[in-house]
């Protein structure tokens, strides 16, 4: 892979001719989109939650956004500085790092209400009822090809990223935000289609990237970028910037949730380290460790007003500059390999940051993520959208098809907003039966993975309440 051609400018339409692309329209189109001010109200670990201090997928994609820009100007700086590839001695930072300042912002655009225990909803719904449902005297599984049943079975927000971003009506235009194609390469983490992740999955992604309907885009921005089917570059700095992101925002939203308190997280981090084989990445994690508390105590000497709390955010501020130096250096030290689109893992991979990062995750499985009033709002979640797709999907099926539908159905159908059915419609022209009805199925997971958390409720407690 080349950079002239990774960082490719061109969009998949041109508006108008001439137009030139720079990832500042890019920019602008993202933040002036309701797509993204939707994420004010969409959950990044705690759902419906009132307490406005704690981070929401706005907040979360805003800092994601921010460590991405850091992290590729300390990239580009390394780079040249080594001198280990031409281009960046020819070229700006800016040019670099603006485009993990985009992917940044909309990485989770896809993702539905409720953070990822949507995603699991919806993927339960459809593993739960596909097999039943018909449409005419033939059952829909049977219409759909496999490729389409396994994007329905392994829903993922990852994937509805690209899809929202490349097909959501714009500013009366059918193609989307219309994005460039660096910054669309960017989000894709896993290069991989569903039909690929089940029958055979080389690479060993864990999920997938794109669905069957964006294959013909996906194909594009492979070709014009010349990622060759592999992960673009950037796509591993900005999974490195979600983590660091998340992990160390995930303790301080536990703590002002009372979920955590600072003895739990020394703990944590000190029980994970303990059971870990020894190394100088070990012994130096050991060091970020023992910093926690004496900012603990500094705080306490100073009488502040929440020792703890502070404490915290002391450390993450300086945990994210450490791991951003870890990731630069695992990407630079592993340049070729990722270049050529065989690197395995992420960059924090046999780190100092790796024993970190990994203490948090398994501090936040045992104790954040199974909490009672994260499970409590997040089973009410699952109700809200088994409930929806249950109402909406029969109906859709029918939909645009000669087939009777009841009255109920189609009142169902007129709630659907007429932004969603115009992305179908457009897609549907001339296509197959089966391949229109998959677009259909499609327009309802689109509507309700759109919501915010707040607008499902209602929607749920105005139907079925």
């Amino acid at each position: 892979m080349e950079w002239e051609r990774l960082l490719s400018p061109k969009r998949f339409v041109l508006w108008n001719e001439g137009e030139e692309v720079s990832c500042r329209s890019d920019y602008d189109t993202i933040i002036c989109s309701t797509l993204f001010r939707r994420l004010q109200d969409k959950a990044q670990v705690f759902p419906l939650e009132e307490d406005d201090y704690v981070r929401t997928r706005l907040t979360h994609s805003l800092e994601v956004s921010a460590i991405g820009k850091r992290l590729g100007e300390y990239v580009f700086g390394q780079l040249k500085a080594s001198e280990i590839d031409p281009w960046f001695q020819d070229h700006s930072e800016k040019e670099f790092s603006d485009v993990l300042l985009c992917a940044g912002l909309v990485h989770d655009i896809g993702n539905p209400p409720f953070g990822h225990f949507g995603e699991y909803a919806v993927r339960e719904w459809f593993q739960a009822n596909l097999r039943t449902m018909t449409l005419g005297q033939r059952r829909v599984t049977e219409l759909l090809s496999e490729w389409q049943r396994e994007d329905l079975y392994r829903f993922e927000g990852n994937a509805q990223s690209l899809r929202l971003l490349s097909g959501t009506p714009y500013l009366g235009r059918m193609e989307g935000f219309n994005l460039s194609y660096r910054v669309l390469a960017a989000i894709i983490k896993y290069p991989v289609s569903s039909e690929e992740l089940k029958n055979g999955n080389p690479a060993g992604y864990k999920k997938m990237g794109y669905n069957c309907a964006e294959k013909e885009l996906f194909d594009r921005i492979n070709q014009e970028t010349g990622m060759n089917g592999c992960r673009h570059p950037l796509s591993y700095l900005l999974e490195a910037a979600d983590d660091i992101a998340y992990r160390t925002s995930d303790l301080e939203d536990a703590m002002v949730k009372k979920v955590l308190t600072l003895p739990q997280i020394m703990e944590g981090l000190r029980q994970y380290l303990e059971e870990t084989e020894d190394s100088s990445e070990k012994r130096k994690a050991w060091i970020h460790v023992e910093r926690l508390r004496k900012l603990y105590e500094e705080e306490v000497k100073s009488r502040g007003r929440k020792p703890e709390l502070t404490a915290v955010q002391r450390w993450n501020q300086s945990m994210q500059k450490v791991m951003i130096e870890d990731a630069a250096a695992v990407f630079v030290t592993h340049y070729r390999h990722i270049m050529e689109g065989c690197l395995k893992g992420d960059l924090f991979e046999g780190t100092v940051s790796g024993h970190i990062i990994n203490a948090i995750a398994r501090l936040s499985e045992n104790l954040i993520y199974t909490s009672s009033v994260k499970i409590r709002t997040e089973l009410f979640g699952r109700r809200v959208i088994d409930s929806l797709l249950s109402q909406f999907m029969p109906a859709a099926v029918k939909y645009d098809t000669g087939e009777a539908m009841t009255f109920i159905d189609k009142r169902t159908m007129d709630i659907i907003s007429g932004f969603y059915k115009s992305m179908y419609h457009g897609e549907a022209a001339g296509r197959s039966e089966g391949h229109r009805l998959y677009l259909r199925m499609l327009m309802v997971t689109d509507y309700i993975s759109g919501m915010t958390d707040n607008y499902a409720r209602r929607l749920y407690r105005e139907l079925f309440a």
